[in-house]
């Protein structure tokens, strides 16, 4: 993901003064988390890490702590999962199987571990894994490749397009509340919305 390119100069935090305080202290914890792992071993959480940056194509190491840790946070709630389809393992036991899949899978295209992998390298293997085309058969007798990767890239795009720092990328002015979006027509913005470059 490009910083600024349509929206050079744009940081939706500057508006943050203008937030309720509520809101303030939410958004303010994505840009700076708390690094402290309840569910993910230390190798899962690199693991993840990278396996995000794969998937949303960013590699700002504030995106990518606040994406894991806020997955790291949901998979250590003991707030259960409101719906799952039947055959489908429980989110927990899905990610750390899925993890573990993802570096056997690595191991059986390049012989080493998934985050040591070119990022093309690493692309290959996420594809395989995406199209069921797998080749680490016993790593995968328990969960299937495809409903695993489809929950992780779900689950990562989510919490990445909650971060400020994508916000500010895409131009989106973030909470408004209390002071309310006012010019909703089609085409107008309100004066401290963010302004697509002309070029």
């Amino acid at each position: 993901m490009s910083r600024n390119s349509r929206y050079p100069g744009y940081d939706v935090w500057e508006e943050h003064q203008h937030w309720d305080d509520h809101t303030k202290k939410i958004v303010g914890s994505r840009r700076t988390p708390q690094v402290s792992y309840a569910f993910f071993s230390q190798g899962e959480a690199l693991l993840m890490q990278t396996i995000v940056s794969v998937l949303v194509n960013d590699h700002r190491l504030e995106v990518l702590t606040y994406v894991t840790q806020h997955l790291d946070d949901s998979l250590a709630s003991p707030i259960g999962e409101a719906q799952r389809k039947v055959g489908v393992l429980p989110k927990k036991q899905l990610y750390r199987k899925g993890l573990a899949g993802v570096d056997a899978e690595s191991h059986a295209w390049y012989g080493v571990d998934y985050v040591v992998l070119k990022q093309e390298e690493q692309q290959a293997v996420l594809q395989a894994i995406a199209e069921g085309e797998t080749k680490a058969a016993d790593a995968w007798s328990e969960v299937d490749s495809v409903t695993f990767f489809k929950r992780i890239l779900r689950d990562a795009v989510d919490a990445c397009y909650s971060h400020p720092l994508v916000w500010s990328d895409i131009g989106y002015g973030g909470p408004a509340y209390p002071r309310g979006y006012v010019r909703v027509e089609k085409g107008l913005t309100d004066p401290w919305e963010a302004k697509a470059s002309e070029t």
